[in-house]
């Protein structure tokens, strides 16, 4: 029984299995995240850190999978849906856009590099000292 449960996990396609992320940021004031409070943030609800600072969400290109495995994560959604998302927020005034970059390592880099910045990644390993913790 247990290797047709196995092999059925297998089977499901990538988008009906559970999601892993590794939420990485830069100086947060903040290490420990619920799952919840990440998703505000990549959601648009949440536009500041508790120390006050800005958040600037960093996203790979739209079409890359990194970009639709994100969509998927936060919002239950495809990629353009996403994007559609954050244009609306953004147009309303509601929220900074976010930064696109070509790919998870440019994630990691910009998130380096830009206080204040956080991104998800899917398949890359981050630098230990980015990495957040979900509760």
């Amino acid at each position: 029984m247990r290797d047709w449960i196995l092999l059925l996990l297998l089977l499901l396609p990538a988008g009906l299995r559970a999601q892993e992320v590794t939420p990485i940021a830069n100086s947060p004031g903040q290490l420990n995240w619920t799952e919840n409070q990440l998703k505000a943030v990549f959601v648009g609800d949440r536009s500041q850190w508790p120390n006050g600072q800005s958040v600037i969400v960093v996203l790979p290109a739209s079409g890359s999978d990194s970009f639709e495995q994100t969509a998927l994560w936060a919002l239950d959604t495809d990629g353009f849906d996403y994007q559609k998302h954050w244009l609306s927020l953004v147009f309303q005034g509601r929220a900074n856009a976010p930064v696109f970059v070509d790919n998870e390592a440019k994630v990691i880099e910009y998130v380096e590099q830009h206080p204040g910045a956080i991104g998800i990644l899917h398949t890359e390993q981050p630098p230990t000292a980015l990495r957040l913790k979900i509760q």
